[in-house]
C-alpha cells in the first residue's frame, strides 16, 4: 500500500470522465487500482505522469473530491500485490455488466415521457463506462449535469486480477433509472377550507363568489386530494370559465391561483401558432410538460378557442394547422388524465360554442363555468372595491346604492372605465378651477362619467339609451309620477302610458307585487296603430324613462338590420340579439315594425322558407325567458326575490301597424301578453301639442285679433287638425316659419297669416277668421292669377292634402273599432 499526495484535479486542462491516477511513483502503465481517500473507494487506472501526482476529474467524482482540494490517497492493487513493483505489462480484465441502477442523486422524476425516452437510449449512452457497485459520477442528459451512482451491479461476466470488482457497460446491458422522489410515499398538498380562499378573492374582486366556489373545489381536489394522489379517484383534468369580454375571467383564474399559492403557466392560445410546419404543436407539448415539472401548477389557457376549434368548422375550412394543433391538445389533456401529475388546466372563453366537444368531455375540460353579467349586489361589490382607496366621503353608500342600480348590464371593466371617467373629469375639474389640497371625487363626477359610458354588451347593436339618452344623467331616486319625466312630452296617451307604467317599469322597480300574487310581469307588449300616431314616440319615451331612473339597459332593433342574404344568417342574428339582451338583463328590447318578421305563416314564397323559419326562431327566443316562479316566491321575504328577477328578466317591446298580418302564435298569452292601441290625438291632446310647439316657435300675433295669444291659437288649430297626427301638426309651424323665412330672411318671427296658410294647406279648408288676411300673401308668392285663385279656392293641391286627411281619418276610425 502506498500514500500518495495528490494535487487539484482542476489543474487538467481537460475533465477526463474516466478515473485515473497520474503519479511518478510508479515506473509504467498499470490496469486498475483500490485509491481511497479514508472515506470513499473507488477504481482508477494508474500511469506514470509528472513530479506531481494528479488525478482525473472522473475519480475525483468518485471521490467526491472538492475542486481545489488536495488530499492524500492510499493506493493498493485490487488484487494485494506491490503497485510500484508490477510490471506495464498488466493482462487482468474487465467484466461485463448485464444489469446496473442509476441513481440520480438530486433530481426529481421527470414527466413519464421524458422516463420511458431516457430508459431506451441509457444504455447506449453509458456504453464503454467502467463502473463498480457505488461508483458515483455524472451525467449531463436532462439540460443539465446531474451526480448518479451506479448501484446494484449484476455481471454477465466477471472481470480478472485486479479487475475482477469492476465491469464495462454494453450497449445490451439493462440500465435501470432512479430519482431520489421514487419509492416515497408522494406527497399531498394541503389547503385552507375552501371558504378562506373565497374570503381572499372576494377581497379583491366583487361579485364572483359562486363562481370562486365552484372552481377552487375542482382546483382543489385535482391538486391536493389524498384520493387522487393515490389512483383512487380521477377527477377532472381541468374546467373551462365562458363569459363576456371584460367579465372577469382571467381575473379569477389569477386570483384562485394566487390565493391558493400554486404556480401558473399562463399560455395565451393565439401565441402558440409558429411559422414552421410541426413547431406549433412542439411550442404546445412543450408547455405541458414545463407545466408538469412544476406541479402543482394550473395551466391558464387564454382564448382557448383559438386551438380548440370545433372539428366541423375546422374541416369545413379547411384549417389543417388548427386540426392538427386541436390533435395535439387532445394529446396533452390525455397524458395528463392518465397520469397523476397535480396539474389542472383551466381554459378561458368568450364563445363556449365554438369549443370542440371532445376538449369538453370525457374527464377533461368537463366542468363549465359562465360568469354572467353581475347583479345589482354584484356591481355595488365591485364598485366598493375600485374606489376603496379614494378616501372619499361624499360617496356615501346610499348614493353608491343608486349608482350600482344605474349600471344595469355592466361588467367588470365597464365599471373600472366608469370609474376612471369619474377620476378624470374630477381631475380636470381641479386643472381647471386651480383648487389645492387633496382631490375629492363627488357624485357629480360620476353622473358625467355615467352620461358617456354604456354597456360594452350593447355596443354591437344599436343602443336607443346612446341617441335618446338626456344630456345630464341624474342618479338621484324619481318617483313613479307619469306626468313628469319623458312621458312630460307625451300627449293624449295616459291610458298608454299608465298601462306601459304597470307592464314595464313597475316590474322594474318593484316586482314583489306581481310575486305576490304567484305570478309574473308580462313578457310582452304590442303597440298597435296606425302610421304616424305616435308608436315610435313612445318608445323612445319608454327608453328614456328606464335609463333616466337607472331600471334596465334599452337595446332597440329595426327589423330590416336582421334580414340577409345568406341562409341561416337572419336566425343567427336573431339568436344573437336575444342573447345580447339576457345578457344585460335586466333588459328592455324594442323591436320596430315587428310584422317583417312574425308574419302569417303559410305565405311564404321564397325557396329557403326565410320569414317561416325566422318567425320560428323568434317564438323560441320568446319562450327562452322563462322565470322561476317558484324559487322567486320562496324569497319572497328578503331582497333575493328582486335579485333573481332582475337577473333574467327581459321584456319585448314591439310596434307595428298592421296587427292583423302577425302570426297568431306570437299573439297568445306568454309571448305579448299585453297589446296596446295608439290612436291618434284628440283635440285636447293636439291643443297640448301645440302648445308645446309654440313655445320654441315665436309668432307674431298682432296680425289677427281674433287670435291674439298662443292658447287661442293652439284651441283654433286644434278644431281644425282632426285626424292629423302629431307629426302633421308640428309640420304645420315647421311650414308656417319656412313661408316666413321666404318672405323675409331678416324676419325675427313668424307671423300669424303665415301660420293660418299652413293650417289651411294642412286641413284643405280656409280659415274663416283669417281668409282675408292670407290672401295678399299667398298673391305675392304665386307668379299668376291662376294658381293664386287654385291655391286660394282649394284647387289640386289642396284637395291632395284633403284627401290626405280623409284617409289619415278614416285610418283612425278603422283602428279605433
Amino acid at each position: 500500500m502506498d500514500v500518495v499526495a495528490v494535487a487539484a484535479w482542476a489543474a487538467l486542462t481537460a475533465r477526463d470522465e474516466r478515473c485515473v491516477l497520474y503519479s511518478s511513483a510508479v515506473q509504467g502503465g498499470h490496469s486498475f487500482v483500490r485509491v481511497s481517500d479514508g472515506r470513499n473507494v473507488a477504481f482508477a487506472q494508474l500511469r506514470r505522469g509528472s513530479e506531481t501526482s494528479t488525478l482525473s476529474f472522473g475519480l475525483a467524482e468518485a471521490l467526491q473530491l472538492p475542486e481545489g482540494q488536495v488530499a492524500t490517497l492510499r493506493v493498493e492493487s485490487a488484487g494485494g500485490e506491490d503497485v510500484a513493483a508490477r510490471t506495464p505489462k498488466c493482462t487482468c480484465r474487465c467484466g461485463v455488466v448485464a444489469r446496473v441502477r442509476v441513481d440520480f442523486l438530486e433530481r426529481s422524476r421527470p414527466p413519464s415521457a421524458v422516463v420511458r425516452g431516457l430508459q431506451r437510449i441509457a444504455a447506449k449512452l453509458l456504453d464503454g463506462a467502467v463502473v463498480w457497485s457505488g461508483r458515483r459520477s455524472s451525467v449531463s442528459w436532462l439540460n443539465r449535469r446531474d451526480a448518479v451512482k451506479f448501484a446494484e451491479v449484476e455481471w454477465e461476466t466477471t472481470g480478472s486480477g485486479c479487475c475482477k470488482l469492476l465491469g464495462t457497460i454494453s450497449s445490451s446491458s439493462a440500465v435501470e433509472l432512479r430519482f431520489v422522489d421514487d419509492g416515497k410515499p408522494k406527497e399531498v398538498a394541503t389547503f385552507q377550507p375552501v371558504d378562506v380562499y373565497v374570503g381572499q378573492i372576494a377581497r379583491g374582486l366583487g361579485g364572483i363568489e359562486s363562481y370562486a366556489r365552484n372552481l377552487l373545489q375542482t382546483i382543489l381536489h385535482r391538486l391536493g386530494s389524498e384520493q387522487e394522489a393515490m389512483g383512487t379517484v380521477k377527477t377532472s383534468v381541468g374546467a373551462l370559465v365562458s363569459g363576456l369580454p371584460g367579465i372577469g375571467k382571467t381575473a379569477l383564474a389569477q386570483a384562485i391561483c394566487k390565493s391558493i399559492g400554486v404556480k401558473t403557466v399562463f399560455l395565451n392560445a393565439a401565441d402558440i401558432f409558429q411559422t414552421y410546419v410541426g413547431q406549433s404543436e412542439k411550442q404546445l407539448v412543450k408547455i405541458f410538460e414545463g407545466a408538469v415539472l412544476q406541479a402543482p401548477c394550473v395551466l391558464l389557457i387564454d382564448g382557448i378557442e383559438a386551438i380548440a376549434g370545433s372539428r366541423r368548422a375546422l374541416a369545413d375550412s379547411q384549417s389543417a394547422l388548427e386540426i392538427s394543433v386541436l390533435g395535439a391538445l387532445l394529446s396533452c389533456l390525455e397524458k395528463i388524465k392518465a397520469s397523476s401529475h397535480r396539474v389542472f388546466v383551466l381554459g378561458t372563453t368568450t364563445r363556449p360554442g365554438d369549443v370542440d366537444a371532445a376538449v369538453l368531455s370525457n374527464g377533461r375540460l368537463d366542468q363549465i363555468v359562465n360568469i354572467e353579467p353581475p347583479p345589482q349586489i354584484g356591481r355595488l361589490e365591485i364598485l366598493r372595491i375600485m374606489t376603496r382607496t379614494w378616501q372619499s366621503d361624499k360617496l356615501e353608500d346610499g348614493f353608491m346604492d343608486q349608482l350600482s342600480e344605474s349600471t344595469g348590464g355592466f361588467v367588470g371593466a365597464d365599471l373600472l372605465s366608469l370609474c376612471q371617467k369619474a377620476l378624470q373629469y374630477c381631475l380636470n375639474e381641479a386643472a381647471t378651477t386651480k383648487s389645492e389640497g387633496s382631490l375629492v371625487v363627488c357624485p357629480s363626477h360620476f353622473e358625467h362619467a355615467l352620461a358617456v359610458t354604456y354597456p360594452s354588451v350593447l355596443q354591437t347593436h344599436h343602443v336607443s339609451q346612446k341617441q335618446q339618452q338626456p344630456a345630464s344623467t341624474s342618479i338621484q331616486r324619481h318617483s313613479g309620477d307619469t306626468s313628469s319625466g319623458a312621458f312630460s312630452e307625451v300627449f293624449g296617451m295616459k291610458d298608454a302610458i299608465e298601462t306601459l307604467h304597470v307592464s314595464m317599469i313597475e316590474p322594474l322597480e318593484d316586482c314583489s307585487r306581481f310575486l305576490r300574487f304567484g305570478t309574473t310581469p308580462p313578457k310582452g307588449v304590442l303597440l298597435t296603430g296606425p302610421p304616424g300616431s305616435g308608436k315610435t314616440h313612445l318608445a323612445q319615451a319608454v327608453a328614456e324613462e328606464v335609463r333616466r331612473r337607472g331600471l334596465a339597459s334599452f337595446v332597440s332593433v329595426q327589423c330590416s338590420d336582421l334580414l340577409t342574404k345568406i341562409v341561416g344568417d337572419t336566425e343567427k342574428a336573431l339568436r344573437e340579439l336575444f342573447a345580447t339582451a339576457r345578457n344585460a338583463a335586466p333588459c328592455v328590447l324594442y323591436i320596430d315594425q315587428i310584422e317583417s318578421i312574425a308574419p302569417l305563416r303559410g305565405f311564404d314564397t321564397s325557396t329557403e322558407q326565410t320569414f317561416d323559419r325566422m318567425l320560428s326562431m323568434l317564438l323560441v327566443e320568446m319562450d327562452g325567458f322563462s322565470t322561476n316562479q317558484s324559487k322567486l316566491q320562496q324569497s319572497l321575504a328578503s331582497d333575493e326575490a328582486r335579485v333573481e328577477f332582475l337577473k333574467q328578466h327581459v321584456v319585448i317591446l314591439a310596434s307595428t301597424t298592421q296587427k292583423e298580418l302577425l302570426d297568431p302564435a306570437i299573439l297568445r298569452p306568454g309571448r305579448f301578453d299585453v297589446h296596446i292601441q295608439v290612436d291618434f290625438p284628440g283635440e285636447e291632446a293636439r291643443k297640448e301639442i301645440i302648445l308645446r310647439a309654440l313655445e320654441k316657435v315665436p309668432v307674431d300675433y298682432s296680425a289677427d285679433p281674433a287670435l291674439d295669444s298662443p292658447e287661442s291659437l293652439a284651441s283654433h288649430m286644434a278644431k281644425r287638425t282632426s285626424g292629423l297626427s302629431a307629426g302633421d301638426v308640428s309640420a304645420i309651424l315647421r311650414e308656417a316659419a319656412m313661408a316666413s323665412m321666404r318672405d323675409n330672411l331678416e324676419a325675427t318671427s313668424v307671423s300669424i297669416k303665415y301660420v293660418l296658410q299652413a293650417l289651411d294647406e294642412a286641413t284643405g279648408t280656409p280659415s274663416k277668421v283669417s281668409i282675408a288676411a292670407a290672401t295678399p300673401l299667398f298673391a305675392r308668392r304665386n307668379t299668376g292669377a291662376s294658381r293664386d285663385k287654385s291655391n286660394r279656392s282649394g284647387g289640386p293641391r289642396a284637395s291632395v292634402r284633403s284627401s290626405q286627411a280623409r284617409r289619415r281619418a278614416a285610418d283612425a276610425r278603422r283602428f279605433g273599432a
